[in-house]
């Protein structure tokens, strides 16, 4: 049995390490306990025409990533007499010497559990670990998971709305 990374706020046991290589059907699997509107709010477009080829073929781009440029968890969950199973995942893009771009998917049946945002801490520790000085992105203003998870960071966030979405920028050198 594997040492827990945190607890949910139900007391489930919640076990991350980096993404592989190997972690392709794991990220499918994920996509696919996403609900239209989660898919949604993570790819800012309806993504449920994609073909099973597509998705595929995406999550194997994202696990065989260069690591010099990327870093991704995946979180799981341990469950008795069941095999480990994949609940969320989290990575960053550098962007550049001193940005990197960060995404967060977590399954719909973890929603609310306080898994969002302790993956959000961890990607961000690691992310300034790695010298990046911001993390951006580009949420949807109604997104109010992403928002909860965002204001409980211990970092400064710089929010620029335009239209139905906003840039932020998550200052990891200014806490």
């Amino acid at each position: 049995m594997l040492t827990p990374t945190f607890y949910t706020k139900d007391n489930l046991a919640i076990y991350t390490r980096p993404i592989t290589a190997a972690d392709t059907p794991y990220l499918v699997d994920i996509f696919t306990h996403m609900s239209s509107e989660s898919r949604y709010h993570r790819f800012h477009q309806t993504v449920d025409h994609l073909t099973e080829a597509h998705v595929w073929q995406e999550a194997e781009g994202i696990a065989t990533a260069d690591p010099a440029t990327q870093f991704g968890l995946l979180a799981f969950i341990e469950l008795p007499h069941e095999p480990a199973q994949p609940i969320a995942g989290a990575r960053y893009v550098k962007l550049n010497e001193e940005d990197a771009e960060i995404a967060i998917s977590v399954r719909d049946d973890y929603h609310g559990r306080g898994v969002g945002t302790q993956l959000m801490a961890l990607i961000a520790e690691e992310a300034k670990a790695q010298g990046v000085k911001r993390l951006v992105a580009d949420i949807q203003n109604d997104n109010q998971a992403v928002w909860t998870i965002l204001s409980k960071l211990p970092y400064p966030i710089h929010r620029s709305p335009e239209g139905a979405e906003s840039s932020i920028e998550i200052e990891l050198n200014n806490e």
